[in-house]
């Protein structure tokens, strides 16, 4: 049920992202709707009240807020910014209940996010240098602290993907704000790549 709900909401924002870009109002609504649903059936299900289910309830919460700032009309995109730092860090929060550090895990989204910061540098400006590299380090710590859970294999590979996932579309959002690259249907591939991942990473605290 929760799949198809979710599916027909973010299928229902993808269409209003074409067919009406400049409706901020039906912008907005469709796009917080999905995320109300995982919020809505975290509840229902009582998955919040698991370990770590708690902390990704909260992460959805404050991604509602980073989700409705970053479609409103204005320059909201440092409130935006920073409800999704807050969403990241109980994500992480909610990952590292009960499992081990892992180290060696987090070289790889050490390096990701170092030479993803560099290549954006030259486009941040001199307010947003240290607001945008401490966002791409605590997504990057979402996703080492995601791969280093031990938990169920499925609850691990849905934690993994989602934060991947999220590293991606935060990417996109990054480039096509912070850099000239051209990327066809960005603001599609965005939001299909971050509704993939809220619904991965809600999924993952059902087997814990």
């Amino acid at each position: 049920m929760i799949l198809l709900l979710f599916s027909i909401a973010s299928i229902a924002h993808l269409l209003a992202l074409h067919f009406a870009p400049g409706e901020v109002a039906l912008k907005l609504g469709t796009k917080i709707v999905p995320i109300l649903i995982l919020i809505f059936f975290s509840f229902w299900e009582a998955s919040w009240k698991d370990r770590s289910g708690k902390y990704i309830f909260i992460g959805l919460i404050f991604s509602l807020f980073g989700d409705t700032f970053l479609a409103l009309p204005g320059n909201y995109f440092v409130f935006g910014l920073g409800s999704f730092l807050v969403a990241q860090i109980f994500y992480s929060i909610g990952f590292s209940v009960g499992n081990p550090v892992h180290i060696i895990r987090l070289i790889p989204y050490f390096a990701y996010g170092a030479l993803f910061y560099v290549w954006i540098l030259p486009g941040l400006g001199t307010s947003l240098l240290i607001p945008v590299g401490i966002y791409v380090s605590a997504i990057c710590v979402m996703g080492w602290r995601a791969s280093s859970r031990e938990v169920s294999r499925a609850a691990f590979w849905k934690s993994v993907a989602g934060s991947l996932l999220f590293m991606a579309s935060d990417s996109l959002i990054a480039m096509r704000k912070f850099t000239e690259v051209p990327i066809p249907w960005i603001g599609f591939w965005v939001m299909l790549t971050y509704y993939a991942a809220q619904f991965l990473i809600y999924e993952s605290t059902e087997e814990n």
